[in-house]
């Protein structure tokens, strides 16, 4: 091996340490260029990279005895050596040639020619830059030998700018990333605080559909008791007449008492009034269960069947003028869930099943189980829907009612809260041959599926 082939491979070798050590910052770029610079004789030079946020300019990064300022300043691809050598793609000889508007390195006094060589800076057909030397006159001119030995340094300079473009990029992709991030958390708490704000504007209607029901139902019991009670009331009066009379407390003649006829209606007026406070005590109490107003809103066991029965009892005036209730329902066992809100589930679909039936119909109540779910189904004989309304009926706000006879929020927030228990609603429909809604949970919730699996 002679001498030049030995120095030629040193300061390959030499590079290739110093790329494997650089991030691709400027002092890295500027040592790298130094060694090169200093290896072929020349006296300055200039390395300059493609801008990733103006690909049409070339920033310089790095320079060796450059006019001061000159590093930072940014060249338009196309112009100068090193815009047109960075646009071209082919390395540039120039040997007794410059010009002022064409220079590669920085302006020096009137002397002998200079001698410059600019290199493209590319990786495959990746563009990344240029690199320039120059040497000052009366040092021997670059030779086309210089240009070809050069070749293979200058494709170490554009791995180490390329490598840290890519790690730029993949910064700016983290960056970008986690400002995606946190939109989307963000959006997320909207999403959240929209859900609830929806879930609260249809309990609201609900609570609005349910009150008149409600107090109808208490106010017929409630009626007959209060009559039932002045009543009762006229036959103490008569018997305390009869009673003060026989203590000698009373005056004028005995008083007139079918003692018969009281002996037989008192029982049943009294009878009757407990009948009908007992109704009112057991609407006020399946209120309560549909409500859990004495729970606080978390997870809990409860028995699905226990609240659709008592849900129905609430809906009652919505349904019983509409439809006769048959029940199908088996035993169930109890499986985690929010209670109130699955009440709210059946109060919808209940109320959506009476609804659908134009005069006089049936609405069917079902249940079931197997190892992995728990079901109820509420079915209806009415109307039905078509394939276009069944693909839209859980949209918030979509309604085949009349305007303001209903929200459109009532499936989409049971649909919610059906998806909240990791449960699915399955819809059955044809229009003309009625609705089937079978809501759908799971036994177990998914956190204690995960829990077991990790104990065993």
């Amino acid at each position: 091996m002679d001498a030049s082939s030995a120095a030629a491979l040193s300061l390959v070798e030499e590079l290739h340490e110093l790329s494997r050590e650089s991030d691709g910052d400027s002092r890295s770029l500027q040592k790298m260029l130094s060694h090169i610079v200093r290896s072929f004789g020349a006296q300055s030079g200039s390395l300059a990279v493609i801008d990733r946020q103006a690909p049409d300019l070339l920033r310089i990064v790095a320079g060796i005895d450059l006019p001061e300022g000159v590093v930072g300043q940014s060249v338009a691809l196309g112009t100068g050596v090193l815009g047109k050598v960075a646009q071209s793609g082919e390395p540039m000889l120039i040997n007794g040639e410059l010009k002022r508007n064409d220079d590669a390195g920085p302006q020096r006094p009137a002397g002998p020619p200079r001698s410059a060589i600019c290199w493209p800076l590319a990786v495959k057909d990746r563009r990344i830059g240029a690199l320039s030397m120059n040497r000052l006159g009366g040092n021997t001119p670059f030779a086309e030998d210089d240009v070809v030995r050069g070749r293979a340094l200058v494709t170490l300079v554009a791995l180490v700018v390329d490598n840290a473009n890519l790690h730029g990029e993949q910064a700016d992709r983290i960056d970008r990333l986690s400002q995606l991030n946190e939109e989307m958390r963000a959006m997320n708490e909207r999403l959240q605080a929209t859900q609830q704000q929806l879930l609260q504007s249809e309990k609201m209607a609900s609570i609005g559909q349910l009150a008149a029901g409600v107090a109808h139902e208490i106010n017929n019991p409630v009626g007959y008791v209060y009559s039932n009670v002045g009543t009762l009331k006229g036959y103490v009066e008569e018997l305390l007449r009869v009673v003060r009379h026989l203590s000698g407390k009373g005056d004028g003649p005995a008083p007139q008492c079918d003692i018969d006829f009281l002996e037989e209606d008192i029982p049943q007026l009294i009878a009757e009034t407990r009948e009908g406070l007992d109704r009112v005590k057991k609407i006020v109490q399946d209120l309560k269960d549909f409500s859990r107003v004495d729970k606080s809103e978390s997870w809990e066991d409860a028995n699905l069947v226990r609240g659709l029965e008592s849900t129905l009892n609430i809906v009652q005036n919505e349904v019983k003028y509409k439809a006769t209730v048959v029940k199908e329902l088996v035993p169930l066992p109890d499986v985690p869930c929010l209670p109130t809100q699955l009440n709210q589930v059946f109060m919808n679909l209940l109320v959506n099943a009476a609804q659908a039936i134009a005069s006089k119909g049936t609405i069917t109540l079902r249940s079931g189980f197997d190892d992995a779910c728990v079901w109820i189904e509420v079915a209806d004989d009415g109307c039905g829907m078509p394939p276009d309304v069944q693909a839209r009926i859980f949209e918030p706000f979509f309604t085949t009612k009349p305007v303001g006879k209903g929200t459109g929020l009532g499936l989409s927030v049971s649909y919610s809260i059906v998806q909240k228990h990791n449960g699915r609603i399955e819809l059955r429909s044809a229009a003309g041959q009625g609705t089937s809604f079978r809501v759908v949970l799971p036994r177990v919730r998914e956190g204690q599926l995960k829990e077991e699996a990790l104990h065993g």
